[in-house]
């Protein structure tokens, strides 16, 4: 069992076995935070800029064979009963495994946009013509997921942050769908030309991919929903407020 943390920095985490700190962007880090480098065996830590916390979940699938693999990150957990950083509360080894008895896979308890769809959502706050792009490539290379593309995007609820907790044959076969298209992808943009934030491209598709994987495999798989707590707090207000903005300002520039 091991729930892998994504770290770009040092910080508190959960003193709980199940858990497991990963160095993400190591191959470019300047100082050593104990915690395992994504850049050992096959990895893209070179690519954190743009895959954020997948290129942890890239390292796993090629370097750790577990049980059960989930991802979560140094400030983002699921909501359970082990002590956390900042005095909060985060699944624990023994939650995980009690969950993994019974479940396939678990991810985020989903946000849901009242004002547009997912689709919209996108295009308000990233770059329009990488959805069509995405699109295009699952039209091309797993068309038997095309219908769940369309059904995620026309929906107005999504799981975020890339966060899961899977058994190991289906991180597996995840890994396996998921980055061959996002490689994809990445060959048909443009996306080093963009600024830090549109930068991450590939992190911010990879949340809406996870989406569209779990809701293929919803007839086949028992799902579950999970809280998550951020052991920064979370600013609501100021998270609708800057959603709102997002509906009425201009969308960025689209641009392959």
């Amino acid at each position: 069992m091991r729930m892998l943390t994504a770290a770009h920095k040092q910080a508190p985490l959960p003193d709980d076995p199940g858990y497991f700190p990963v160095h993400v962007g190591h191959i470019r880090a300047s100082h050593e935070f104990g915690y395992q480098p994504d850049d050992e065996g096959e990895n893209i830590s070179v690519k954190n800029d743009s895959y954020c916390e997948l290129t942890a979940l890239y390292w796993a699938w090629k370097n750790l064979k577990a049980d059960a693999i989930g991802l979560s990150h140094y400030r983002r957990y699921f909501r359970g009963d082990a002590p956390g950083p900042n005095g909060s509360r985060v699944l624990s080894t023994d939650q995980m495994g009690t969950l993994m008895s019974t479940t396939d896979v678990a991810i985020a308890r989903p946000r849901y946009y009242i004002v547009e769809s997912i689709e919209s959502h996108y295009r308000h706050g990233h770059i329009g013509d990488d959805l069509e792009v995405l699109r295009q490539v699952i039209r091309e290379t797993s068309l038997g997921y095309s219908p769940s593309f369309e059904a995620v995007m026309r929906r107005r609820h999504l799981s975020l942050y890339n966060m899961f907790l899977m058994r190991g044959e289906h991180f597996d076969a995840y890994a396996s769908w998921l980055f061959p298209i996002l490689e994809d992808v990445e060959q048909r943009i443009d996306n080093e030309s963009r600024g830090p934030y549109q930068r991450r491209t590939f992190g911010y598709l990879g949340e809406r991919l996870l989406n569209v994987w779990v809701h293929a495999h919803s007839e086949n798989l028992h799902v579950k929903y999970l809280p998550v707590v951020n052991t920064d707090g979370e600013p609501k207000i100021a998270k609708g407020l800057r959603m709102v903005q997002r509906k009425l300002a201009p969308a960025p520039p689209s641009r392959a």
